[in-house]
C-alpha cells in the first residue's frame, strides 16, 4: 500500500539534513549542466523531423501517431507537446527540454539504483558522474530519443533487480509501466526487457537448489506479469493504422534473421567500432575505474557481476552482428554501465582523501569534454562520425535561427516564401522549427531542388519576396535566376548553409 508517510521516515532515517542538501546542489547542477545554452547548439536534422512532428500533433489531434507514419515511436512526440505549450516561441527550446527531463528521469534511475544496491556514498558517486559524462551531458540537451532510452534502460534494471529480490507484485506492475514507456520511446528496449529474463542468477544458489528454483519460477511469473503491461503499452500503437511501419522501419536499422542467415558477418565492423564509441563519448578516463569496478564485482560479488555482464555482452553481440547503421548514441545506455561499475570500483577505496581525490579527477576530466559542449560547440570533441553528424555535416545546420530572423524581418514588407533543398528530414524541416504563429513566412520543401522549380516560381514574386536555401549543393550556376544573401559557414569549412533570393528573369 502506497504511504506517504512510510517514505517520509524513510528519507528521515537514511538522509541527514546535509545528505538533503548535497542531493539539492547535485540536482541544480544536473539542471545547469543541461539548460546553459541550451538553444545555442546548432540544429540537427532529426531535430526537425521531432519537433514539426510534436508540432503537428499538438494542434490536430487525429495526427498524435504522426511518428509511426515514419515508423518511430510516439512517446517523444507526445511528450514534447507539453514542453511546446510552454514555450511556443521557441520550439527548438521545447523540443530539447524533452530530453532534459528524461535525463534527469535517468539520474534519478542511477541515484536509486546504485543507493539500493551500495547505499548512500555509491548514490552520490555515480549521481556525480551522470551529471558530467559527456555522453549524457550532449544526448540530455537535444531533441533526440536517446536520454530517455537510457532512462527506460537504468530502470529496466533497477526494477528486475528489485523484483527477483523482493517477489512482488507491486513491484512487478511498476516494472510493465516502465517497460511499457520504454517501448513507447524506441523498440531497442526490447532487449533489455529481454535480457532482464535472466535476472534469476541473482538469487539462485546451488546449496539451496530447491528454494532457489522456486524463487526463479516466481520470478518468472510475475516478470511475464510485467512483460505482458509493457507490450499492452506497445500495442497501443496499433490504434494507427500505421503502425506496420515500425517493423518495416525495423528493417532500415537491424538485419532480420533471414538477412543474418544470408550473410552473418556483413557487420562485424561494428564489433570494433562499439568500444571506441562509447570510450571516447565517456571522456576516456572513467573506463579503467569500470573495468576494475567489474574485476571487483567479479571477486566479491559474482551473481550480481553474472547479471551486469548480461547487459553487456548480450547488447554487444546482437548491435555487433544485426546492426546495418550505428551510431554512438545507438550504444548510449553502456555509459550507465560505466557510471555503475566505475562507482563500486571507487568504493573499494576506503581511505576517503584518496577517493575523493580520484573522483575529483575523473570529473575534471570530463569537464574537458563538456565545456565545448555547452559553450563553443565547434569545439566539441567528438569521433568522426559524430562530428559529422552534429557539427560539421548537411545534418548540422548552423545559422538557421539567424536565417529564419532575417526572414522575418523582410517580411514585414512582404509575404515570404521559402523554398527550401529538402524536405523530410532536411532543411525545410529544421526552418519549420524557428517558424511562429502569426509569421508571414511559408516554407517549401523540394528534393532535389533545381532550375526548373526556380523557373516554375517565378509566378509568385508578384505578391511574394522568394528566397531559396541550399543544404547539399555547393556549386550553383550563374544561369539561375537567384543572387546570393548570405552564407552560413559550418565548422571544417566541409560544407555551408546557402540563402539567395528568386530574381526575375
Amino acid at each position: 500500500m502506497f504511504d506517504i508517510k512510510n517514505i517520509l521516515n524513510f528519507i528521515k532515517n537514511n538522509f541527514t539534513a546535509y545528505d538533503v542538501f548535497v542531493v539539492m546542489i547535485l540536482i541544480a547542477v544536473y539542471f545547469a549542466t543541461r539548460l546553459i545554452n541550451l538553444d545555442k547548439w546548432p540544429i540537427f536534422s532529426d531535430e526537425g523531423i521531432y519537433i514539426r512532428w510534436a508540432k503537428v500533433a499538438w494542434h490536430d489531434p487525429t495526427w498524435r501517431f504522426i511518428s509511426v507514419t515514419d515508423g518511430r515511436q510516439p512517446l517523444q512526440t507526445w511528450a514534447t507537446i507539453p514542453f511546446l505549450k510552454l514555450f511556443p516561441d521557441n520550439a527548438l527550446l521545447a523540443g530539447r527540454l524533452f530530453s532534459v527531463a528524461t535525463g534527469f528521469i535517468g539520474f534519478l534511475g542511477m541515484f536509486a539504483l546504485c543507493f539500493y544496491l551500495w547505499g548512500k556514498r555509491a548514490a552520490f558517486i555515480a549521481a556525480s558522474f551522470f551529471i558530467f559524462i559527456p555522453y549524457f551531458v550532449f544526448y540530455d540537451r537535444i531533441a533526440l530519443v536517446d536520454s530517455a532510452v537510457n532512462a527506460g534502460f537504468i530502470w529496466i534494471l533497477f526494477f528486475s533487480i528489485l523484483l527477483v529480490r523482493t517477489g512482488r507484485l507491486d513491484i512487478a506492475l511498476i516494472f510493465g509501466f516502465i517497460g511499457g514507456f520504454s517501448l513507447l520511446a524506441k523498440s531497442s528496449s526490447r532487449m533489455f526487457i529481454m535480457i532482464a529474463i535472466t535476472a534469476p542468477i541473482l538469487i539462485f544458489n546451488l546449496k539451496k537448489k530447491s528454494e532457489s528454483l522456486l524463487q526463479s519460477v516466481n520470478y518468472i511469473i510475475l516478470f511475464a506479469i510485467a512483460f505482458g503491461i509493457s507490450f499492452f503499452f506497445y500495442n497501443v500503437q496499433r490504434l494507427s493504422p500505421f503502425f506496420h511501419y515500425v517493423a518495416l522501419k525495423n528493417t532500415t536499422f537491424v538485419m532480420t534473421f533471414q538477412e543474418f542467415l544470408q550473410t552473418p558477418f556483413a557487420y562485424v565492423h561494428n564489433f570494433r567500432y562499439i568500444p571506441i564509441y562509447i570510450t571516447w563519448e565517456s571522456g576516456f578516463v572513467i573506463v579503467p575505474f569500470s573495468i576494475a569496478g567489474l574485476y571487483f564485482l567479479f571477486k566479491n560479488n559474482f551473481r550480481l557481476f553474472l547479471y551486469f555482464l548480461a547487459f553487456i555482452i548480450a547488447p554487444y553481440i546482437a548491435i555487433g552482428f544485426f546492426a546495418k547503421i550505428l551510431f554512438p548514441r545507438y550504444v548510449i545506455f553502456y555509459a550507465s554501465i560505466f557510471i555503475i561499475a566505475a562507482t563500486y570500483a571507487l568504493l573499494q577505496i576506503k581511505n576517503l582523501k584518496t577517493r575523493s581525490f580520484i573522483i575529483a579527477f575523473v570529473i575534471a576530466t570530463m569537464l574537458v569534454f563538456d565545456h565545448p559542449l555547452l559553450f563553443n560547440p565547434a569545439k566539441a570533441y567528438f569521433p568522426d562520425v559524430d562530428r559529422g553528424q552534429y557539427v560539421e555535416g548537411v545534418t548540422a545546420v548552423w545559422g538557421a535561427p539567424e536565417l529564419m530572423e532575417l526572414m522575418r524581418d523582410r517580411s514585414h514588407e512582404k509575404p515570404v516564401l521559402i523554398m527550401a533543398e529538402g524536405n523530410f528530414g532536411l532543411v525545410a524541416d529544421v526552418l519549420d522549427v524557428f517558424l511562429k504563429d502569426g509569421d508571414r513566412i511559408e516554407i517549401k520543401g523540394f528534393w532535389p531542388l533545381d532550375e526548373k522549380h526556380l523557373y516554375e516560381y517565378q509566378p509568385e514574386l508578384v505578391k511574394r519576396q522568394v528566397y531559396i536555401v541550399f543544404s547539399h549543393r555547393t556549386e550553383f550556376p550563374e544561369s539561375w535566376p537567384m543572387e546570393l544573401v548570405k552564407k552560413y559557414d559550418k565548422p571544417g569549412n566541409k560544407e555551408s548553409l546557402y540563402l539567395f533570393r528568386l530574381v526575375s528573369k
